[in-house]
């Protein structure tokens, strides 16, 4: 599959570290176990998406945005898994909002050789920049009207001097996404999924293949991030990972050295 430039993929290339080829085949024997799957999903050209040059524009998110303010006692005694939501699909603001206060930076250290890190809101062992999350958006597109944030897959990059969703693939990823859930409907539910990708890229160089485990628990804290967040916004979710990993790769446009960890599926408010 050609790469696009405006993906990860594209950014990271072929990794040359040892570990990566045999941490790649456990996790593909562990995929196996699942339930359902899609046949040949990088070949299934009819329902996935094309990808997007790197011509494409990135989707700023606003600026104005701000973490929501809530009682953290409240919201953990709010926070549920949510299967119904809104008829509308998610601001932009709000999508904005969730991202940030969830994933966004929190600092910036110094390092001991002079170069500077921003750390995360959720954190990550030694620090490091372990998952990339990306948003898959279906149907008509995020904040409508005007739909600023089109179908397709977007990366979200939170890091940059003006943080935005910057564009993987074009066009409704309704019918792939059904056909690699274990749960087709909620493609056609969740206005938007996050998903949290793992990056072995960033990490073996610092830490051996049993950090591979830790990725995982990176995700997880990524993923409490997510669902609090979601419920001091009053935003419907819940995490899936009942999903084919080799098809949600495809889908992402994921090189060798990442994969998807957690789905969170999200809609907008539900107006009683």
């Amino acid at each position: 599959m050609a790469s696009s430039g405006a993906s990860a993929g594209a950014s990271s290339g072929a990794s040359a570290h040892p570990d990566v080829p045999r941490l790649r085949e456990l996790h593909r024997e562990l995929n196996r176990t699942a339930t359902g799957g899609v046949d040949d999903p990088r070949g299934a050209r009819d329902v996935m998406p094309p990808l997007v040059g790197s011509a494409a524009s990135p989707v700023p998110l606003p600026e104005e945005v701000l973490p929501p303010a809530a009682d953290l006692g409240e919201v953990l005694a709010a926070r549920r898994s949510s299967y119904r939501y809104g008829a509308v699909p998610v601001p932009l603001p709000d999508l904005a909002a969730l991202l940030r206060a969830a994933l966004g930076v929190q600092r910036t250290v110094r390092l001991p050789d002079g170069r500077s890190r921003a750390l995360s809101v959720a954190p990550s062992a030694g620090g490091l920049p372990s998952l990339t999350a990306y948003v898959v958006v279906r149907g008509p597109g995020v904040g409508l009207p005007g739909a600023p944030v089109p179908a397709g897959v977007h990366r979200v990059d939170l890091r940059a001097d003006e943080p935005a969703l910057v564009p993987v693939r074009g066009g409704d990823p309704t019918p792939f996404l059904a056909r690699a859930l274990d749960q087709p409907e909620l493609a056609d539910r969740a206005g938007v999924v996050v998903a949290l990708v793992a990056r072995l890229d960033t990490t073996l160089d610092r830490y051996p293949a049993r950090h591979y485990r830790t990725l995982h628990v990176d995700a997880g804290v990524a993923l409490g991030h997510l669902y609090l967040a979601a419920t001091a916004l009053g935003l419907p979710g819940v995490a899936v990972m009942g999903y084919d990993d080799t098809a949600l790769d495809a889908l992402l446009d994921l090189p060798e050295d990442q994969f998807t960890t957690v789905l969170f599926a999200l809609g907008s408010r539900v107006e009683d």
